[in-house]
């Protein structure tokens, strides 16, 4: 498991979730290009939640290990999405649909 920093706090998630997450940013950086990604991280009291990133060329995150508090984090669908975006020629899809925006949980998390 890893901490995934950014300005105003932090989440926890897997850590090759994590490492992807970090890739792909530095991706979007090299392209100057941005996008918002969703992954799994874990809740404070180890529930699953979601948490949405918008990445790119001014993305401030930080990956630091973390102690597993509950088993591994792993969802190999978004960790095959992370790698694929993160390669040279990647497609950036277009924004979210407005149902994906009001799905996301930005108020789970304390800034």
């Amino acid at each position: 498991m890893k901490h995934i920093y950014y300005p105003g706090g932090s989440v926890v998630t897997g850590s090759q979730l994590a490492d992807a997450l970090m890739l792909y940013a530095e991706a979007l950086c090299n392209r100057r290009q941005v996008d918002v990604v969703d992954i799994p991280v874990a809740g404070s009291s180890g529930e699953f939640l979601r948490a949405q990133f918008l990445i790119g060329t001014a993305s401030q995150l930080v990956s630091v290990g973390a102690e597993p508090h509950a088993a591994e984090l792993v969802e190999p669908e978004t960790l095959d999405f992370l790698h694929r975006k993160a390669q040279p020629g990647a497609m950036i899809p277009a924004a979210w649909t407005r149902e994906e925006v009001a799905a996301a949980q930005f108020d789970d998390f304390d800034y």
